[in-house]
């Protein structure tokens, strides 16, 4: 699978999340989505560090 078939599922995912939490009241949920979010947004850019620092070395 491609790297943007892959952004492009995992952006579908996010959106189904948070259409799931602004339907809903529940603030906690709102705040497990914004900690996901920045978890995965923060694995991503470590990610991409990552093979930077290694296209470098090469």
């Amino acid at each position: 699978m491609s790297k943007k078939a892959e952004t492009r599922h995992s952006m579908e995912e996010w959106a189904d999340r948070i259409r799931t939490v602004s339907s809903g009241s529940d603030p906690q949920a709102a705040r497990k989505l914004a900690s996901d979010i920045y978890r995965a947004a923060q694995e991503e850019l470590e990610a991409e560090r990552a093979r930077a620092e290694f296209e470098r070395e090469e």
